[in-house]
């Protein structure tokens, strides 16, 4: 059987989290300088978020979208990812953290003050919203404590989490979630591996068929509605391949792939038009961006300025795909 082992993930990150791209020393917070910066960083309201679980410092760090020239960080939140990271329609960053607690702060602008923090069951991994400030998150919950199985908890930051989603027979370790716009949820899961259905996220868990993946990985939907799976063993992500599914309501049927993968990732994200994939990069410590198609992916370029290999890395789009 396979198992978690959290300690792999726990990696160190080689920037301070003050550290921004093109400046050397920073002025004294408060003062004209400060204000000014975060004023320009909290305008900029597209880019590219990563970050990854450390134990030492705690930062999820923002990146420009289009980033060739491996620039270092432009921002930084104080928030320690587990795994994945997500973005909402309104360019909330939403972070999945240790403690079992679900963390959101405000968009549209990069790097944005803290909204509010919500409860988990359990261990989160993963999640997804349309409106994380105000409506339904999605959490991934890699082992439910309390029967050994994984779910999708959905929860609100002014209510908490008040419904459960699992399936006893295959929902182990869930590592990723998706949800539509109409309201239906996905989870991927690792033993067995499976894509698990939920139709308006509250209906019986169904197993997905025509689902090819060999192991599970991160989830996201193209602009198209189809869902974009990456296929990477958390024991050994030797040859990480991305497919491209439409339906899975419960059948699937494959738009595309298996498309290879570079290094080792294990989530991905797309952006605003569905143009761009942005991998998270663990065996390398970097980001790798693809031209996406729902018919092909091609490589571009990778950064990792403020990464460091060996642990997962979560990474997401602002603004994300539009779903």
């Amino acid at each position: 059987m396979k198992s978690l082992d959290f300690g792999r993930c726990v990696l160190g990150i080689c920037v301070a989290a003050a550290m921004v791209a093109g400046c050397g020393s920073q002025p004294p917070i408060g003062a004209p300088g400060a204000m000014a910066q975060r004023a320009a960083i909290v305008a900029l309201t597209s880019g590219i978020y990563a970050g990854e679980n450390q134990s030492s410092g705690s930062d999820v760090f923002g990146y420009p979208s289009n980033n060739r020239k491996n620039r270092g960080p432009i921002c930084s939140e104080n928030s320690q990812p587990t795994y994945d990271l997500g973005v909402d329609d309104r360019g909330n960053l939403i972070v999945p953290n240790p403690s079992d607690t679900v963390t959101v702060f405000k968009g549209p602008g990069m790097c944005g003050q803290k909204l509010g923090t919500l409860q988990t069951m359990d261990y989160p991994v993963d999640v997804t919203s349309s409106n994380a400030a105000s409506g339904t998150i999605a959490v991934g919950i890699v082992l439910d404590g309390g029967s050994g199985d994984g779910s999708i908890q959905l929860c609100t930051l002014k209510k908490g989490c008040y419904a459960n989603l699992t399936d006893g027979t295959q929902m182990d370790f869930v590592v990723a979630v998706a949800m539509s716009k109409k309201g239906d949820c996905w989870a991927s899961s690792a033993v067995p591996t499976a894509l698990t259905y939920f139709k308006g996220c509250s209906a019986a868990a169904q197993s997905a068929t025509g689902y090819e993946n060999s192991d599970a990985g991160g989830l996201d939907i193209d602009d198209n509605g189809n869902l974009v799976s990456i296929s990477c063993s958390e024991v050994s992500c030797s040859t990480p391949v991305l497919y491209v599914y439409s339906g899975c309501n419960p059948k699937c049927k494959k738009v595309g792939g298996p498309f290879p993968l570079q290094g080792a990732s294990w989530y991905g994200h797309l952006n605003a038009t569905s143009t761009r994939f942005a991998a998270a990069d663990y065996e390398y410590g970097r980001i790798d961006v693809y031209r996406y198609a729902p018919t092909g992916l091609t490589y571009l370029y990778s950064f990792g300025d403020g990464l460091s290999a060996g642990g997962h890395i979560g990474v997401a789009y602002t603004p994300r795909s539009k779903e």
